[in-house]
């Protein structure tokens, strides 16, 4: 039910005039590319599709009491907030200089697409330009009026059907609908708490929306994506301060932008259009990487246990290449240089070559911080490559090593210069990657070579990636690089190559556990950052106990589903569980690292199709499912490029779930009957098992077994030039379907009728035999009643045939007429 809110015109001062009042028309509209305008009553604003959909259904005017929060259309306030920075948390205080004044009057610019925004005396409040660059795209820039309130506030009506996506990295919810959310980078802490208050130790601890990627972008179950277009913090009520109305809360001046789908898939391709598709990262990005520290001898001896145990990875990432020191309480902690500890790796050109040498990229690691005391001190401090307090004196503050630190000023073309030099002399030694640490660290109460350092907060994670992105892109030797970073702001998506969840606790809690990875991960592609990665097992064991077997078997399980696998040794090496640990750990993770690579061609090609469209490729139920209600809550399941349907066991101790099926037919990936959504079931899941369906009309391409790594491929390490075009396909029938990988291969599978009854089948207008006696065609090897393998050579067709009738049609393009390739099919 709408909300009514008492009026504040400037015509009720006339209702007691001998005169009539003017005569206000009901609604006053414009057309902006396609998007309605319309003013109701002279003082409520409603932007429509031009479908008719409200998107933005205004508030009307009325009073605003004290600091509540003002439910009305648009209000602004003399307001400013300042920051207190602890370990990279900010802690904001607001500064009123005023009450809320409240619009009571819209009206249309004479000359241009603006609406001007005043109160009841008339002043001019603000001012709305609105343009349309794009198709389905609605570009508002909001300017400060005649006063001195800078602070925004724009009001619109919620319904009981309103849910809302997105925010980037969110920890606890996909749906955000009920919540208020703050966009500011920092530190997502340790332990999360479920309240955005700051007390306690919240320097330490996250609060629920603390977040080190919190993009101000949300997809809405209306059809449309909202992006605030700012460098400071955004604060969005959604439904949260009533159940009848939203408000989103800015500094001006800001621009606010809506994309139109009409369905919310197309409303993020367009989204992604101005504001970054997610970048495509070199294949080795999809293969599985592990991590290995405590110097050359170690690293060597982890890549040949490796090879060894017969496990496919294409990475080998050292963050200790600059020094590392065991602690007596069993932490391993990084020193604090930038560039190579030749005492832990006297020969580190040497083992790059190594590595190279056994199919392994080689991964180090960067920061931007640059610690008192350090090599990397004397060279920039003297030169103010550093971030300055106010009085032009350097900024320096207690850093994650409780030393003290400063931060290098990636606004200074110099201090930039000089870290991307240090990044190219890491390549040049045979670093082909590294984590781009931190960024979320930048004072807010200071200044860079750009200005005051408030202005630059939120934009330094996009700085430090700009850095890597020069340091990588400007080596042209043909061959691949990439970093892969935890922070970001508007603009990451075009820069980075991975990102990862950040320090998650090494257990199974909700708070910062393994169930945070999936909201995360799909509040991330959100906002453009697709190709999403997490440490296997956890990082951080500061309040809880290292990871135990079953958390690393659990999050392997969801690592090999991810599209980034990649392990992380704790910050308790010696007593986190990891992949080498026992027998039946490394055939745990051998196999689900195979999964992972036999996936390639499938990661691939959802991240060359995120690029090309903005669809990420983990998904969010609703994503896929926009009308379901049931499915935007959902934080515990993924749909991967919106097909397979994951949901990893999460709770200690758990041997099965209960997992939602939206409205489709599904099939378990390995065998079993179909069934039809929605649906709740409970499923088994053992540990080493993870629930995995797939929807009909999926199709899946695969590596045959044998691909060991993705990079320096050799008769001993088999690559994917090993295979060539070859694949295993598995598709599942019922509706039409369609793959591209990255390379071009496709697939397309038409659904032509339920099939009954046993099936055959026909390639390239030959019928199938069994395959002991093969055809030129191919052979079906395997069949029953609702499944078979079919082995065939080359591009063809592959027709499924009932009773005579042709019930699916697959097509296979592209490739050699000699590919071989086995198609598991399922009915």
């Amino acid at each position: 039910m709408r909300r009514t809110f008492a009026l504040a015109l400037p015509l009720l001062a006339l209702a007691c005039s001998l005169e009539e009042p003017p005569i206000v028309p009901a609604r006053i509209s414009r057309n902006v590319g396609g998007f309605a305008i319309a003013i109701a009553n002279a003082d409520r604003l409603v932007i429509s599709a031009s479908d008719g959909r409200a998107l933005l259904d205004g508030l009307n005017p009325g009073p605003v009491v004290g600091d509540a929060a003002p439910l009305v259309g648009f209000a602004v306030r003399d307001r400013t907030t300042s920051y207190e920075m602890k370990f990279g948390s900010f802690k904001p205080t607001e500064h009123d200089g005023g009450p809320w004044r409240v619009a009571s009057a819209l009206g249309f610019s004479a000359s241009d697409s603006s609406i001007d925004v005043r109160d009841a005396s008339g002043r001019s409040l603000a001012k709305l330009t609105l343009a349309s660059p794009d198709e389905g795209h609605l570009s508002i820039a909001l300017e400060p009026g005649e006063g001195t309130e800078r602070r925004f506030s724009w009001g619109f009506l919620c319904d009981e059907r309103d849910h809302f996506m997105g925010f980037g990295a969110q920890s606890f919810d996909v749906d955000h609908r009920g919540q208020t959310i703050p966009t500011f980078v920092q530190e997502q802490g340790i332990g999360k708490t479920e309240s955005d208050d700051y007390d306690g130790a919240w320097f330490l601890e996250g609060r629920k929306h603390a977040s080190q990627i919190p993009i101000a972008e949300y997809l809405s179950r209306r059809g449309y994506a909202l992006v605030a277009e700012t460098p400071r913090r955004s604060i969005f009520a959604l439904c949260s301060e009533s159940a009848e109305a939203a408000r989103i809360e800015v500094d001006l001046p800001a621009k606010i932008h809506v994309f139109d789908g009409p369905s919310p898939s197309k409303a993020l391709e367009r989204a992604s259009l101005s504001f970054g598709r997610p970048r495509m990262p070199p294949r080795v990005a999809f293969a599985p990487w592990n991590d290995a520290v405590g110097g050359s001898k170690a690293v060597r001896a982890v890549a040949a246990a490796l090879r060894d145990a017969k496990v496919p990875s294409s990475v080998i990432w050292s963050e200790d290449w600059r020094g590392g020191e065991l602690k007596a309480s069993g932490n391993y902690t990084l020193k604090e240089e930038w560039e190579v500890d030749t005492t832990l790796y006297p020969d580190f050109p040497q083992l790059a070559n190594d590595l190279h040498d056994s199919g392994f990229d080689f991964h180090v690691y960067f920061n931007s911080f640059v610690y008192e005391g350090s090599k990397a001190w004397t060279e920039t401090q003297p030169k103010g490559y550093l971030v300055k307090n106010a009085d032009g004196s350097d900024y320096v503050f207690l850093g994650a090593k409780f030393t003290n630190t400063g931060l290098l000023d990636l606004d200074n073309p110099d201090a930039r210069a000089w870290a991307v030099d240090k990044m190219r002399k890491a390549i040049a030694l045979g670093a082909d990657g590294w984590m781009n640490d931190y960024a979320e660290w930048l004072p807010t109460d200071g200044k860079t070579a750009a200005g005051p350092s408030l202005e630059r907060h939120n934009e330094y994670p996009v700085l430090w990636q700009q850095t890597a992105r020069e340091a990588i892109d400007g080596v042209n030797d043909g061959h691949e690089r990439l970093f892969f970073s935890r922070s970001g702001w508007l603009g990451s998506p075009a820069l980075a190559d991975v990102v990862w969840a950040g320090d998650q606790r090494t257990d199974m809690e909700r708070d910062d556990g393994l169930p945070t990875v999936l909201p995360i991960g799909i509040g991330c592609g959100i906002v453009g950052l697709s190709t999403f990665g997490h440490d296997i097992a956890g990082y951080q064991s500061a309040t809880n106990a290292p990871s135990n077997k079953e958390v690393f078997f659990r999050w392997t399980e969801l690592g090999a589903l991810s599209p980034v696998m990649r392990t992380h040794h704790g910050t308790v090496p010696a007593k986190e569980w990891s992949w080498s640990r026992d027998a039946e750990t490394i055939a745990h993770f051998r196999r689900y690292a195979t999964l992972h690579m036999a996936l390639v061609p499938f990661f691939e090609g959802l991240a060359k199709n995120a690029s090309r469209t903005g669809l990420p490729i983990w998904h969010g139920l609703a994503l896929d499912f926009p009308e379901d209600d049931a499915a935007w809550p959902v934080t515990d399941q993924v749909l991967v490029g919106g097909r397979l349907l994951v949901a990893p066991v999460m709770t200690p101790g758990a041997v099965s779930r209960d997992v939602y099926f939206p409205a489709s037919r599904w099939f378990p990936w390995e065998s079993g009957a179909s069934f039809e959504g929605p649906v709740h079931r409970s499923v088994d899941a053992p540990l080493g098992e993870i629930p995995l369906y797939a929807r009909a009309g999926t199709i899946v391409p695969m590596y045959p077994d044998g691909v060991m790594t993705l990079v320096r491929g050799s008769a001993a390490v088999p690559g994917p030039e090993s295979v060539g075009d070859d694949r295993v396909v598995r598709v599942f029938l019922g509706d039409a379907g369609s793959f591209e990988e990255a390379s071009g291969l496709r697939y397309s599978l038409d659904h032509l009728a339920d099939a009954s009854g046993a099936l055959s089948y026909r390639f390239a207008g030959a019928d199938l035999q069994n395959c002991a006696t093969m055809g030129a065609s191919g052979c079906v090897a395997v069949a029953d009643a609702s499944s078979a393998v079919v082995h065939v050579s080359g591009p063809g067709v592959l027709e499924v045939v009932a009773g005579g009738v042709t019930t699916d049609r697959l097509r296979v393009e592209g490739g050699a007429n000699t590919r071989k390739i086995s198609l598991f099919v399922r009915r």
